[in-house]
């Protein structure tokens, strides 16, 4: 694989500043990969913790929670293919408005009804990204926004110092950064092929629609495309 040409165009119009932002970001998800990589073997392991990995199964098995911003992420696995071990779902606690929603004390952290997914994340064995795709309500439930009030969500979405997960937090918050402009065409896609259908409210249920939108990604690839346009604007 190489670069990604979207990401390629939006670099090449961004602004300097827009470029440094994204390559400090990128810095850190590489330098938070390296550590756990370095700590635990992978990112995959760094939530399974040397568990077999069982389908649907959540790993760690309660998500990974920061109540303070409102968002969320679990790994898990139930595919088969050559590339992807399994994904992570990203939510942000949202309302019906794309308004944050707090957590209450009474309340368990994970009810299926307040987070809203925004995408998702595939891995391979090794822990490197290798897509990202969106999937229809009825897999993740949560309120179904539309591509411009995701995106918003997804610009808020932040991974602080969970215990226990600091350096994948790190990682997942960079790596969000980093690939904000491809998120943006995801979730256009994924609104575009919804919007074929006539019943709406139907297709949001409709089993047989389950991934909706997909992108391959090289991640090394796309970093050193970023350089390259970091060095071509002397950064």
């Amino acid at each position: 694989m190489t670069a990604s040409s979207h990401l390629l165009r939006h670099w090449r119009t961004a602004s300097r500043a827009q470029i440094a932002s994204t390559l400090d970001n990128a810095h850190t998800s590489v330098a938070a990969f390296a550590d756990a990589t370095a700590a635990q073997g992978s990112l995959i392991q760094s939530w399974v913790a040397g568990q077999e990995v069982i389908e649907y199964d959540h790993y760690p098995s309660d998500d990974v929670v920061d109540v303070r911003h409102g968002s969320q992420f679990y790994y898990h696995a139930h595919r088969d293919g050559d590339q992807e071990h399994g994904h992570l779902h990203l939510f942000w606690h949202a309302t019906a408005s794309g308004r944050r929603r707090y957590f209450q004390p009474e309340k368990p952290r994970w009810n299926r009804t307040e987070p809203t997914h925004l995408f998702a994340i595939s891995l391979d064995a090794r822990g490197l990204p290798v897509a990202l795709f969106t999937v229809n309500q009825w897999v993740t439930d949560g309120h179904w926004l539309d591509a411009n009030t995701t995106l918003g969500c997804v610009d808020r979405f932040v991974m602080g110092n969970v215990d226990g997960h600091e350096t994948s937090c790190r990682w997942l918050t960079g790596f969000v950064r980093l690939y904000r402009p491809l998120v943006k065409e995801l979730l256009i896609q994924r609104d575009q092929r919804m919007a074929r259908r006539s019943d709406m409210t139907k297709a949001l249920r409709d089993h047989r629609l389950e991934v909706l939108s997909s992108i391959p990604i090289d991640w090394m690839a796309d970093m050193d495309a970023l350089q390259t346009e970091a060095a071509r604007r002397k950064l």
